[in-house]
């Protein structure tokens, strides 16, 4: 089977694999809440996520020297798979359990993201590049619109052990297309003389990348206070009422990824006629998950909430397509793995000290009795607006510079 052939493949089953975070993140939430009602014990849930992905960031450059493409894309999904099947044998599901297979497979799922990622964008001419990646950030939503409120539903009718076994089935099935592309992933190695730091020494010594770090670290100031918090916000209006938590915090998480969707369609509707409107991606992304983050503090209606859940999802599939697009554009193909991994950790360890936080501020009283004590610090992300300018200036450069050699 050709390459061309499989990659639709990979998509379908990778965005597939994407709803096992939503799955467990929900089952957890909706489960933890029968012992802590106030949501602050599963809003530490998304801190243990981001931890992970910083961990992988440190050592993830030593399999990337070791192992080829395929031998990591495997051996991730059979370690995820393993580390579900450990935690179905116990009885009691509490804080630390939750926090800790969340850290593990945060850890070993960005590895074989990073992993996958770059191998696919090596398969992929430059001009079809911005179309493909726009086109996979929306494969990787469409299955998570409905996952919330199936997971809801199963978790009720079978319980908490049937679907951690239904999320091990889900990464068995993701190894299929590494199988397909057994023979081109087991050839291609990534860098060999690279090491462990080879991607902290590309983006220190890439302005453009530098840059973009650093656009990414103020923009997730508001990103993470949104997910962070909706479960305390959720909670707070179910009012201990454990199937009223379930139901909106479940038909939140799809209208979150409902509006990723919708925003996608029309994004890669644009991108495909006129690629360099990705800059506008940029200049969009961060108002829309700023205001949507601030909004959800003071709503009180349930459907106001969702509304803040919509744009939000909208904001962060703008965010990460100019990411996805630009970074790669700005980055050697034989390095891209390294960086995504190392960029990813800088930016989710980051946002793990922040998301620590959240809980603590979000239940203090109100300063001046107008806003909470971190809304100033969540309008910080606006400042992101400020650095877009110099990054688009180094892609439009990168840009005339590959035609000139082609």
């Amino acid at each position: 089977m050709k390459t061309k052939h499989i990659i639709p493949i990979y998509m379908v089953l990778n965005s597939l694999g994407t709803i096992v975070p939503t799955i467990l993140v929900l089952g957890f939430s909706i489960t933890l809440f029968e012992k802590d009602s106030s949501g602050i014990s599963a809003a530490y849930l998304e801190p243990a996520s981001l931890l992970g992905i910083g961990f992988a960031g440190l050592i993830g450059g030593f399999f990337f020297k070791r192992f080829s493409s395929y031998t990591i894309g495997i051996g991730a999904l059979l370690c995820a798979t393993a580390t579900l099947c450990i935690l179905s044998v116990y009885n009691d599901v509490n804080l630390r359990i939750c926090t800790l297979t969340l850290w593990a497979l945060a850890c070993i799922m960005s590895i074989e993201h990073s992993n996958g990622f770059a191998f696919m964008s090596r398969q992929i001419g430059a001009h079809d590049k911005p179309f493909f990646f726009s086109t996979f950030q929306i494969f990787l939503q469409c299955f998570n619109v409905l996952a919330p409120i199936v997971a809801k539903n199963l978790l009720a009718m079978m319980g908490f052990k049937m679907l951690l076994l239904l999320c091990s089935g889900i990464y068995i099935l993701r190894i299929i297309p590494w199988q397909l592309l057994r023979d081109l992933g087991a050839k291609e190695m990534a860098v060999q003389p690279s090491g462990m730091l080879t991607g902290f020494k590309e983006i220190v010594q890439n302005s453009g990348l530098l840059r973009i770090t650093s656009f990414r670290l103020v923009s997730y100031i508001a990103t993470i206070a949104y997910t962070v918090s909706l479960p305390i916000l959720v909670a707070r209006m179910a009012n201990g009422n454990s199937e009223v938590n379930a139901q909106l915090h479940s038909y939140s998480m799809s209208l979150m990824h409902l509006g990723f969707i919708l925003s996608g369609i029309c994004g890669s509707w644009i991108l495909k006629r006129r690629p360099k409107c990705i800059i506008c991606f940029f200049n969009i992304s961060p108002i829309c998950i700023v205001v949507a983050s601030i909004i959800a503090f003071y709503v009180q209606q349930p459907g106001y909430l969702q509304a803040t859940a919509l744009l939000y999802g909208m904001g962060l599939y703008l965010f990460r397509t100019a990411i996805a697009i630009i970074g790669q554009a700005l980055t050697q193909k034989d390095k891209l793995a390294h960086v995504i991994l190392v960029g990813d950790a800088v930016v989710k360890s980051f946002a793990y000290g922040i998301g620590t936080l959240v809980p603590f501020w979000i239940v203090l009283p109100p300063v001046w009795g107008i806003a909470h004590p971190f809304v100033g610090f969540v309008l910080c992300s606006l400042l992101s607006l400020g650095m877009i300018k110099p990054i688009t200036k180094i892609y439009l450069a990168s840009l005339c510079k590959k035609n000139s050699t082609k």
